[in-house]
């Protein structure tokens, strides 16, 4: 969706295909604004030019735009407004590239313990991590930190949300309903790479997306499923680097495929849906998640003048008005609408540290509460 999944696309490093794209980018720019126009992160006064030669290896970073760097979701709303075709989120990505060793402490610590082949101190709190969660989950221990090794022909991906445990136990439970026979690979260990693509950490992002690639050939599927859009993402990026003859769905996408073994009627009122940055709702997996309210509830449109939707997650909580933009976006989408049913489980788990009167809900709650509603009906 992003410029970020045309980036690893390619064959060569992360690192060497934007350190190419920077001078054709900023040679083609007009200095027209809108792309900063359309950002929706906390900006000080800085022009256009000054952020450009901010980009540009070798060149020093001003202050105020090193935190704009570090405000900066990559959400991309910046791309689809440019008249020159520039990939501004190119550019910031570079530019994080540029302050890695500055990043701050949030930004360090969210991938503290995501990726392979950790040493030192992180390995050792890696470890302590996973056995902890192994020791407090035991019917999800077994898919914890996998590598399958038989062939399958679904693979069910949840990356380092295996440890978001409501959510992989809620997914297992509607797979497993509609009969589907999947392997896991999910772990902190098997690391899709985003988090570190999007801080900037690009020769990490390529070595975790190299062997993930490896642990996908290993069972060699032919569908590869998701609830992440960050995961659904780089899993395209790898399909496409390395010519996989693979199908890759959101989880909402396959389980429309077998909507007949869910019950048809409505069971809730209404809900509008959250459309992240990365699952937009012209998207197939945007058009999924509206095809799943629409089944079991009465979807709303979002309101016209509806503030931005992103959830300010891939911050880290560092620009201070993060709260402040979800306050009112929620606000806005309390006058549409109840219930909020995301479509990524980031998003998800983002909105929902956000005190607000709207109920937030992961689209997939809705497949499991239309199963819940036999078992109610049957009891009556």
């Amino acid at each position: 969706m992003n410029g970020q999944t045309e980036a690893r696309e390619r064959s060569v490093p992360t690192k060497v295909f934007l350190q190419g794209k920077v001078s054709e980018y900023i040679s083609r720019c007009i200095e027209c604004n809108k792309c900063m126009d359309a950002c929706p992160a906390t900006k000080e006064a800085f022009s256009i030019h000054n952020l450009n030669q901010a980009s540009i290896e070798g060149y020093p970073v001003p202050l105020e735009i090193k935190e704009f760097a570090f405000h900066c979701m990559q959400c991309g709303h910046c791309v689809p407004v440019c008249p020159k075709d520039i990939r501004r989120d190119h550019l910031m990505l570079y530019l994080k590239y540029k302050l890695k060793e500055e990043k701050p402490w949030a930004y360090r610590r969210y991938i503290l313990i995501k990726g392979p082949k950790k040493t030192g101190i992180n390995r050792i709190i890696q470890r302590l991590f996973i056995g902890i969660k192994k020791l407090t989950n035991r019917d999800l221990a077994g898919s914890m930190e996998t590598t399958p090794e038989k062939k399958t022909k679904v693979l069910f991906y949840p990356g380092c949300y295996i440890y978001s445990t409501k959510t992989i136990r809620l997914t297992r439970r509607l797979l497993d309903h509609v009969g589907c026979s999947y392997t896991v690979l999910g772990g902190v260990t098997a690391c899709c790479g985003a988090p570190h693509l999007l801080q900037g950490e690009f020769d990490q992002a390529d070595r975790c997306q190299q062997l993930l690639y490896q642990k996908i050939k290993a069972c060699d599927p032919t569908i590869i499923l998701t609830a992440c859009a960050e995961c659904f993402e780089a899993i395209e990026s790898i399909k496409k680097t390395y010519k996989m003859d693979v199908e890759v769905l959101s989880v909402a996408q396959y389980l429309l495929r077998y909507q007949k073994m869910f019950p048809a009627e409505k069971i809730r009122g209404k809900i509008l849906v959250h459309d992240p940055c990365r699952f937009q709702a012209q998207s197939p997996q945007g058009v999924a998640a509206h095809e799943a309210v629409l089944r079991f509830a009465e979807l709303v449109e979002p309101p016209r003048n509806q503030p931005s939707s992103c959830c300010s997650q891939w911050n880290y909580g560092n620009d201070q008005r993060n709260v402040l933009r979800q306050t009112t976006y929620l606000a806005a989408v309390k006058d549409a609408a109840p219930t909020l049913a995301c479509n990524c489980l980031t998003c998800y788990e983002e909105l929902i540290k956000t005190y607000t009167d709207v109920e937030i809900i992961d689209v997939l709650q809705l497949f499991e509460e239309s199963l819940d509603s036999i078992k109610t009906g049957e009891k009556k």
